[in-house]
């Protein structure tokens, strides 16, 4: 086992060579027949939390059509996590209010999982779930520095608020009823703002993608118990079994 001294030099080196997660993306090979990789961006890379970047982004959506971007959005218990591409470089984009955005809190555990060795043990980076107190805290922030915004993406003057992992959430409260009571209280926080309420909504998942992810046993009942108001799909995997695996053995 590695010390946590070299743990450190390790992440230290990674962090003044600039390296991040996306360096596996463009160093990616092919691993079977007609695999295409790497596969490069048309724009390159770039760095979405500059606002140049989201606007030329914008004005391509919405020149074409597109009128909505939803956001995975992390907020964790002791703060928020990834949020400068929504906070500085969306919403500083001159033209933001070109199109509508919203909300998915993705409310997972975050395991470190980049880079990754078959077998290794996954450690825990960041936990999903909050504590009520904590959500209270969230849903003052929302409203506030989003669902109130002239372009947020509202349904029937509803703000739209997307939750990942439901099972995560449910467990920062402990039961159904103090989950839907906590729901209720962010609709009431967002009447008093002077909306219509909140849009909640689930999304469903049956496959799961992460290491750490479980999949609801029962979705419609949970849908209807909550009172969530719709609900939608993040990717296709979530609900497709793979009959074969093509991977690199040697990793």
């Amino acid at each position: 086992m590695r010390s946590p001294i070299a743990i450190i030099l390790t992440i230290l080196a990674f962090i003044l060579a600039g390296w991040s997660e996306w360096e596996l993306v463009k160093a990616a090979q092919p691993m079977f027949p007609r695999h295409h990789q790497p596969n490069v961006p048309f724009w390159g890379y770039v760095d979405e939390k500059d606002p140049a970047v989201m606007a030329k982004k914008i004005k391509v959506a919405a020149d074409n059509g597109i009128d909505c971007f939803i956001f995975d959005w992390y907020m964790c218990e002791d703060g928020p996590f990834l949020n400068p591409c929504i906070d500085d470089g969306f919403l500083k984009a001159k033209n933001c209010e070109r199109i509508k955005f919203g909300l998915m809190w993705a409310n997972h555990d975050w395991v470190d999982i980049h880079p990754y060795t078959r077998g290794a043990a996954q450690k825990l980076l960041y936990p999903g779930k909050v504590s009520p107190k904590r959500f209270d805290e969230i849903c003052d922030l929302v409203v506030r520095e989003y669902f109130t915004r002239s372009n947020y993406w509202k349904i029937d003057g509803k703000a739209y608020f997307s939750v990942y992992d439901v099972q995560k959430f449910v467990s920062g409260f402990g039961s159904m009823e103090t989950t839907k009571a906590a729901m209720e209280r962010m609709r009431e926080k967002a009447i008093a703002a002077r909306l219509k309420g909140v849009h909640w909504n689930l999304v469903a998942w049956g496959n799961p993608i992460l290491p750490v992810e479980k999949a609801p046993s029962d979705t419609p009942t949970l849908i209807k118990m909550l009172g969530f108001d719709s609900s939608t799909s993040y990717v296709w995997i979530h609900h497709t079994e793979l009959p074969e695996t093509q991977i690199n053995k040697s990793l």
